[in-house]
């Protein structure tokens, strides 16, 4: 065989195997964002312990404090002036009602957070919280976005976050 039919195999191989891996990537997540848009209202940040009147339960955007929370599970809600800045850095929220099961309860934190209960799932931008106006027993909301969920659906919170994390103003900060 010659060096040319031999690099042309080589080639063959890398194009098919490349494309391949494209074509698996692509088909790993959703094509569209899941989540109601919201309007933008803005990213400006407020002086040390001010609040805003953000004329929803649930902001998506807006006046923030300066400071976001660390990623992870809290069991006390924060102010949405903390998560609407973790939400400006790309990350997750999700709150959880009080009439939602106890067991969907951890099964919701320990998607988000460690140990994860799915080891194909880590997700590194995600608050996972109560929230005492949820309307809906779930609801998880990103920049500019919201879902209200009935009830835990592992798949639907996976592909809701893999569409919004990071599709915000800020989505290298940490």
């Amino acid at each position: 065989m010659g060096n040319k039919v031999f690099y042309a195999i080589i080639a063959i191989l890398v194009i098919g195997f490349t494309g391949f891996v494209v074509v698996k990537n692509n088909n790993t997540r959703p094509a569209t964002r899941l989540g109601q848009q919201q309007p933008d209202k803005g990213r400006q940040h407020l002086e040390a312990g001010a609040t805003y009147p953000y004329g929803t339960n649930f902001p998506t955007s807006g006046p923030h404090s300066a400071q976001p929370a660390p990623w992870g599970e809290y069991k006390q809600e924060l102010p949405n002036e903390t998560v609407v800045h973790n939400m400006e850095h790309g990350g997750i929220v999700v709150t959880y009602s009080s009439s939602l099961p106890k067991d969907s309860v951890t099964k919701l934190e320990r998607l988000f957070t460690k140990p994860f209960s799915n080891p194909k799932f880590i997700p590194s931008k995600a608050i996972v919280m109560p929230g005492s106006k949820n309307d809906k027993p779930i609801i998880i909301r990103s920049w500019n976005r919201i879902m209200k969920l009935d009830s835990f659906n592992e798949k639907t919170l996976i592909d809701y976050y893999l569409t919004n994390v990071n599709k915000s103003p800020e989505p290298a900060a940490s």
